[in-house]
Formats: structure tokens, C-alpha cells, sequence
């Protein structure tokens, strides 16, 4: 969300080394941070995706309400020589109809930005409380029916008497 004068920090998602060297020297032209990181930064303001997916950062970038953008966004800005406008250039800004995904997973990136913009939300699971049953070494818990609603009495029970129990998001 740079808008005006503030500094884009860009992100890229999805591309191959030879592609990713390409859009860099784009990025050189135009006044901006590049983030070569294989994880999502929160600082993160426009993540380039060459196609929607569920990647870590994408997902990350959609519950932030960042701008997720294709890769022409910093083609024409750079031949421009000045940031252009992102609207055209926003994953969920044209609904394709031949594609794998929904119309509203291809949506989601813009109904996010769109909402959290409205809402002002720091991000899409702003207050939620999650409990995740793992054991150590990070292995997913397989629990019974009432198993799981045990533990889900329990946590209800711990989360009112203390607030402080769960971080919020």
C-alpha cells in the first residue's frame, strides 16, 4: 500500500532465476527496495506473482491486503520510467474464465487490499485466537471426535479466564 511518495518494497513469488534477473533490472530503473528473501516480509508494500498460487508469501501478502501484482506492472513501469498506477495490474482486477481457479480465489488478493483499506485491519486474521494440536518435532495430532471436542472445551474455558494465553495476529 505505497501510496504517493512512500518507497515500494517489492517482493517477487513464482519466477525462475532467468526471469527474476529480467524483472531486477526493471526494478533498477525505478525508485524502489527489492526484497530477495524466500519468505514473506510484513514490510513487504507490492508482491510481484507470476501466476496465483499458494505460496507462502502469496497468501501472507492477501491476508495483509498488500498489492499482489503480475509481472507487466514492472515491465511498463520501468519503459515508463516512473511508477504507474496498480489497479490494471492486480491479480483479481480481470477474471480469467480458463484457469484452475475460481473467480473468487482469483479475486481474493483485490477483495482483500480492498477490505482491510476499508476496514483499516492490520491484516485478515486481525484478533483471531488459533490453537494448532502439534507434537514435537512439528508432526500434525490426530485426535478422536471427542478428542476434539475436549480440547476445544478446554481451550474455551482457558481463553476466558485468561486472556493472555493466546498472541493475537
Amino acid at each position: 500500500m505505497a501510496s504517493g511518495g512512500q518507497r515500494r518494497m517489492i517482493q517477487f513469488t513464482g519466477f525462475k532465476k532467468q526471469e527474476k534477473k529480467a524483472l531486477i533490472q526493471h526494478l533498477s530503473k525505478l525508485n524502489c527496495v527489492f526484497l530477495d528473501s524466500k519468505k514473506y516480509r510484513n514490510y513487504t508494500t507490492h508482491l510481484i506473482a507470476k501466476k496465483l498460487c499458494k505460496s507462502e508469501k502469496f497468501l501472507a501478502a492477501c491476508a495483509a491486503g498488500k498489492w499482489i501484482l503480475t509481472k507487466e506492472y514492472i515491465i511498463n513501469s520501468a519503459e515508463s520510467g516512473r511508477w504507474l498506477d496498480e489497479t490494471t495490474y492486480e491479480w483479481g482486477y480481470e477474471i480469467e474464465k480458463d484457469t484452475d481457479y475460481s473467480p473468487q480465489m482469483q479475486s481474493a488478493p483485490k477483495r482483500w487490499r480492498e477490505e482491510l483499506t476499508r476496514s483499516r485491519a492490520p491484516g485478515a486474521f486481525h484478533r483471531w485466537k488459533v490453537v494448532l494440536p502439534v507434537t514435537e518435532g512439528g508432526k500434525r495430532m490426530e485426535k478422536t471426535p471427542e478428542q476434539k471436542k475436549q480440547l476445544i472445551w478446554s481451550i474455551t474455558i482457558s481463553s476466558s479466564s485468561n486472556s493472555d494465553l493466546f498472541s493475537t495476529v
